[in-house]
């Protein structure tokens, strides 16, 4: 069973400012970014957080203070990385199938657009040419934790075929396009680093088709041990495996090149748990269901991808393991964040702390059933705590729709 890093911390909060609540720690949070940029020290690396993974500002002002830059991928995206310092050179606009308006909007930013529909390419050419843009590329190779999260091979929407690269050089040199820069992704919630091997090659290979080419983005998605059994990203296994490859293919160029990762999930999902109370424990006739005051709106991946999120009772940390059901209290069958988990003997308030939330948690969460978002908690690196979003009554979630609506 995996243990909380600060399980005393984690149930003072939740007795400070109650629950569901999202417990951010910052000393986590930067040491996974420290560990992403010393790993490619001697390289001309530049990372890019996936920001969709989480887009609180306080997390991103962390991760910008240890030099990493964003991937971006819609206008509020884009909007909040400026107003928080991240500079245009340091951000990525990588929307799919955008509207035009949405690219309009990239462009007048003054940050690097990535494309990967050979139709948006050309109406992009025809309103803008003479433009510097970047390709996403689809290599033939895919992975992911989900087949909802491989972002590569022939059965993703992401990039342009391999294929197609003659029909995108015509309309490059129909609107006199420079591309600078080529990208690719295989997917979301990557352990395995040989699975990078094969697609940082075919982007090498790629290259000499556009002579402009000053950048190459490999992706990355890097993924985490969400079950106690799994094993972390081998980062001795990319040294042996892709940058010896991207060492010998810069040693024999003759012009300078960055090359951009994306870590994906890597730097905020192990820093993240969500404390939620325990409202009721109910024995049925084959199981016994734990249930709480957070739910599939809360926390989706158990739902959406059968996720696997470790569960820890701080409330009773040395109590006998039982198989529960942990459900939300939500109005539907499927709300639940584990089915059958040994946890510690569980009670009614008891305080539970559900690991590894830390991305693509609060980032998917929903007013489903019009129940307000959890609250969320800086972790300061001195013990200290912060609130970062305030949880809102009921009286003030419905206000606020009221108002949205002009009512």
């Amino acid at each position: 069973m995996k243990i909380p890093r600060q399980p005393d911390a984690l149930l003072a909060i939740a007795q400070e400012y109650g629950t569901p609540t999202y417990v951010y720690e910052e000393a986590v949070l930067r040491e996974r970014c420290k560990q992403l940029t010393s790993h490619f020290e001697g390289l001309p690396v530049k990372m890019l957080y996936a920001m969709k993974a989480n887009y609180q500002p306080a997390l991103l002002n962390i991760i910008k203070e240890e030099g990493i830059g964003l991937d971006t991928v819609s206008p509020a995206e884009l909007s909040l990385a400026l107003k928080l310092g991240f500079k245009p050179e340091n951000i990525l606009f990588s929307a799919n199938y955008s509207e035009d308006w949405e690219l309009d909007y990239a462009v007048a930013k003054g940050v690097a657009i990535n494309i990967g529909e050979p139709g948006k390419l050309q109406s992009f050419g025809k309103k803008y040419p003479g433009s510097k843009v970047w390709l996403r590329i689809n290599p033939h190779n895919g992975a992911g934790h989900h087949e909802y999260v491989i972002t590569a091979g022939d059965k993703t929407k992401f990039g342009i075929p391999v294929f197609a690269l003659e029909d995108v050089k015509e309309t490059c040199e129909q609107y006199n396009l420079e591309v600078v820069g080529l990208h690719q992704h295989i997917g979301s919630g990557v352990i395995d680093a040989k699975m990078m091997q094969e697609s940082v090659q075919m982007l090498l290979d790629i290259v000499p088709h556009f002579p402009h080419i000053k950048a190459l983005n490999f992706g990355g998605g890097l993924g985490i041990p969400y079950h106690e059994k799994d094993h972390p990203y081998n980062f001795e296994e990319s040294k042996k495996s892709f940058i010896p490859i991207l060492e010998k293919w810069l040693s024999e160029q003759e012009k300078e090149y960055t090359l951009y990762f994306e870590p994906g999930r890597f730097p905020v999902a192990e820093c993240g748990t969500l404390l939620v109370n325990v409202t009721g424990v109910k024995h049925g006739e084959r199981r016994i269901f734990a249930g709480t005051n957070s739910g599939q709106n809360h926390l989706i991946r158990p739902m959406l991808y059968g996720a696997h999120h470790e569960i820890f009772n701080l409330s009773n940390p040395d109590g006998v393991l039982h198989r529960y059901d942990i459900t939300g209290n939500i109005c539907e069958s499927g709300d639940r964040f584990a089915s059958e988990r040994k946890v510690q003997h569980i009670r009614e308030n008891d305080i539970l702390a559900i690991m590894d939330g830390g991305a693509y948690g609060m980032a998917m969460a929903s007013l489903y059933n019009l129940r307000a978002l959890p609250a969320e908690i800086l972790l300061k690196s001195d013990g200290t705590t912060q609130v970062i979003r305030p949880r809102k009554t009921p009286d003030e979630l419905a206000d606020e729709l009221l108002e949205t609506c002009g009512m």
